[in-house]
């Protein structure tokens, strides 16, 4: 009865993932990545959640992400060469680390970050991080610099 009742409560068709925008996410901390995918997941994106390097740069091939973020505190990965790699792709790139590490932020922002914020910054306002981030990217005269904040 119980598997009767979920199936009549839930959609018959499942929802179309290819019209929604993937956000590529390199990150290892599982906690966080959870929060951030289903923050994402209820205004519409899908989120591709890789944890090294190597993955990151196969997914920018063959996800073809809108945008990536990038956890620049990330233990063992090298954040530099992931947003360096990204850009390339012609991905935008939103990093985020600890708000007291100001060199890290310029180290993101020289490798080609579209924006550098803060972990409390990117957990209050992610959605419109990105929307913003997203928006910057596609003026034609858009100022990466002027996007970031922390």
């Amino acid at each position: 009865m119980r598997d009767e009742q979920r199936s009549a409560d839930t959609p018959h068709a499942a929802p179309d993932t290819a019209a929604q925008p993937t956000v590529l996410l390199l990150d290892n901390d599982l906690f966080f990545t959870v929060k951030v995918s289903d923050t994402l997941k209820h205004v519409g994106y899908v989120t591709q959640v890789v944890r090294t390097e190597a993955d990151f740069a196969r997914a920018l091939a063959t996800a073809r992400p809108r945008i990536a973020i990038v956890n620049t505190a990330a233990r063992g990965l090298d954040f530099r060469q992931a947003i360096a790699r990204a850009r390339e792709a012609g991905v935008p790139v939103v990093a985020f680390g600890a708000h007291v590490d100001t060199q890290t932020q310029a180290a993101a922002r020289e490798a080609g970050a579209a924006r550098v914020v803060s972990n409390a910054k990117l957990a209050e306002d992610l959605p419109g991080i990105l929307d913003r981030t997203l928006r910057n990217a596609a003026a034609p005269d858009h100022d990466e610099e002027g996007g970031s904040s922390t």
